[in-house]
């Protein structure tokens, strides 16, 4: 045999050869890739479920009879000895003592100095 021929064979086996490989080792990443779909479906489907169980958790509590069991006696007006009426100057008072005392906690946080001349 000549050379060349031999050189041919040898050069058309190793593309085949090399051909075939590479199909080899795109079949496993496939595999690979096809494995990893499945489990991040199994996820999914877990996760699909979850979420199905509180839309139904939630719709339940949302419920109006539901509702009106939890504020059953909450919202009725307060009796009479609970009520407080308050004049217009003791609200006044209050309000400006409130911003007193916020005021003074503001200026504490600033440091010792704060507002000292």
């Amino acid at each position: 045999m000549k050379k060349t021929t031999l050189f041919s064979i040898l050069l058309v086996v190793s593309f085949l050869g090399t051909g075939a490989i590479g199909i080899v080792s795109l079949r496993m990443n496939i595999s690979r890739v096809a494995k990893h779909c499945g489990e991040l479906e199994d996820q999914r489907e877990i996760v699909s479920r979850e979420v199905q169980e509180l839309r139904a958790l939630r719709s339940r509590i949302l419920r109006p009879s539901t509702l009106a069991s939890m504020v059953n006696g909450r919202l009725s007006m307060p009796k009479p000895s609970r009520t407080y009426h308050v004049s217009k100057e003791n609200l006044e008072m209050s309000l400006q003592n409130f911003r007193f005392d916020l005021s003074q906690k503001y200026i504490s946080k600033l440091g010792k100095s704060a507002g000292i001349r």
